[in-house]
């Protein structure tokens, strides 16, 4: 078996990764010592496929490292920048509590998180139109809610008649938490006037939702003005109600 020539060779580089040089080294082939003419004449084989070797495992090791940009995974915007949504109501949240949870998630409100960019919804109607389905967040509203206002014991009767007579074919309606009720509002007033996808009736604007700030004082969101605040629950108060359940 004839030695090769030359046992320098460079590996082509990868598209992906231009800059990355894959050549081997001159004198790490220098400090082995070859056989003379005649002698071994294996090893030089064996030597020249250690070489090939040690090359693509040098590749795969970098596309482990460097992976194709295009095939890069992106987390989806919002269950709010990869965090899901809260559905289980509090009872005692506190306003300093709402300010961080906004920050955290990037929720838009006017007065506690101006800064806050929103969710990037994606809505799909559905249910001849009496549903709308969020595929961001993973949930489904209705697409109007109550056509009056109602004060608190009121909404939570009008969310058992939702489910006694399955509206959309579901039984499992409830009020919305503050974050999955504030995650509607948006940075820029819509039609109607309202901070939210005119996907929505603009009839409901100002709803329940499920959270207290204490005993007798529940949290709401309000459409028209982009914020969230808390009031009493008392009989002669009232707001709308916009039911919500997780699509699972």
């Amino acid at each position: 078996m004839k030695r090769p020539k030359n046992l320098n060779f460079e590996i082509p580089k990868p598209k992906y990764q231009k800059n990355m040089q894959y050549v081997l080294r001159k004198d790490s082939f220098n400090a082995i010592q070859r056989p003379k003419r005649g002698r071994f004449p294996f090893i030089s084989g064996i030597l020249f496929s250690i070489m090939i070797g040690w090359g693509t495992i040098s590749i795969a090791h970098s596309k482990a490292a460097f992976p194709d940009p295009g095939r890069t995974a992106h987390p989806a915007y919002a269950s709010v920048a990869g965090r899901p949504l809260r559905a289980t109501p509090e009872e005692a949240l506190s306003p300093e509590a709402v300010h961080g949870m906004l920050r955290e998630k990037g929720l838009f409100d006017t007065r506690r998180n101006p800064a806050g960019h929103g969710v990037s919804h994606k809505y799909e109607m559905q249910k001849n139109e009496n549903v709308v389905y969020d595929h961001v967040s993973d949930l489904m509203w209705q697409q109007a809610g109550s056509l009056r206002e109602m004060n608190y014991r009121d909404a939570k009767d009008y969310i058992s008649a939702l489910n006694k007579e399955q509206f959309a074919g579901y039984h499992d309606w409830r009020l919305p938490t503050l974050e999955e009720a504030i995650s509607f509002v948006e940075p820029a007033k819509k039609d109607g006037g309202l901070h939210i996808d005119p996907v929505f009736d603009p009839c409901q604007k100002r709803i329940w939702t499920s959270d207290f700030r204490k005993d007798g004082m529940a949290w709401i969101v309000w459409f028209d003005s982009g914020f969230c605040d808390y009031t009493y629950t008392d009989n002669n108060i009232r707001y709308y109600v916009r039911a919500v359940r997780g699509k699972t």
